[in-house]
């Protein structure tokens, strides 16, 4: 009767209702923290659904900048088999540890429009003609395409005629195209390549000033690294030490067995 006594009186005290409201709250941090990771989870999996499906957007800003983008993916290296294959195994072939891996292949190509507007012709050159024999001389010549000081694309190159018929009847020589050579090519383009948000959205982006730039694969993801949960990580079972007080006998108490706890902060 003096034990039920004992217990009736702590359900009754003002330190069970503190446990009651201990507990409380950190059931209700964890469940918050299990729903804030579910919707992590969600939007992750929204984000690369929509990388599968996504198109390269190519798009003029302002200073005659070209920039291409496509949605990304965010995930660790074994999920991110799930989406793409190809860029989960070079994440894995690389050393160290991989933060996030873009891919672009991208071609060069303009039209003879467009090849008009930016030839600079105090810098093309055509060098006298040199006589290799009795009917065949070589030009060499220099063409430039200046677009801006880190970008531009300079030709250098040879092209070879001759003379063919009776070379002392003026009537009966002809010109004729023997070979075109390029000798050379030094060309500079600035690429700015990386990752940023647009919304809610990854996107991997691309942006150069050269005109000839064209897209024609943009993919990337960011690593995310895998991270052990340590905060309300749930209930448990296993053994225990406790020091406190034993309410029923009134006095201090240690006991050591088996028990189920739950995880506020575990490491």
């Amino acid at each position: 009767m003096k034990n039920l006594k004992t217990i009736w009186n702590f359900i009754n005290s003002k330190f069970f209702g503190y446990i009651l409201i201990a507990v409380f709250i950190t059931l209700f941090i964890g469940t918050c923290s299990k729903n804030s990771s579910l919707k992590e989870e969600s939007a992750m999996k929204d984000q690369n659904i929509s990388a599968l499906t996504d198109t390269i957007r190519t798009e003029k800003l302002k200073n005659e900048i070209i920039q291409v983008s496509i949605n990304g993916y965010i995930a660790d290296a074994k999920e991110l088999e799930k989406y793409d294959k190809d860029l989960a195994k070079q994440v894995n072939d690389q050393k160290g540890k991989i933060v996030t891996l873009n891919n672009i292949v991208f071609h060069l190509k303009q039209d003879t429009t467009e090849l008009r507007k930016y030839i600079d012709s105090l810098l093309t050159k055509f060098k006298e003609p040199e006589q290799i024999n009795d009917s065949t001389w070589n030009v060499d010549w220099v063409i430039s395409y200046v677009y801006d000081i880190d970008n531009y694309d300079i030709f250098d190159g040879r092209t070879q005629i001759g003379l063919r018929g009776d070379t002392e009847a003026f009537k009966g020589i002809t010109f004729y195209h023997n070979k075109t050579l390029m000798l050379n090519r030094d060309s500079k383009m600035s690429l700015t390549w990386g990752q940023k948000y647009e919304g809610n959205r990854l996107k991997v982006f691309a942006q150069t000033t050269h005109p000839a730039f064209k897209a024609q694969l943009l993919e990337g993801t960011y690593v995310k690294p895998y991270k052990t949960k340590k905060w309300f990580t749930g209930f448990g079972i296993g053994p225990s030490l406790n020091v406190g007080w034993d309410f029923l006998h009134n006095q201090p108490s240690t006991t050591i067995g088996l028990s189920i706890h739950y995880n506020i902060f575990s490491w």
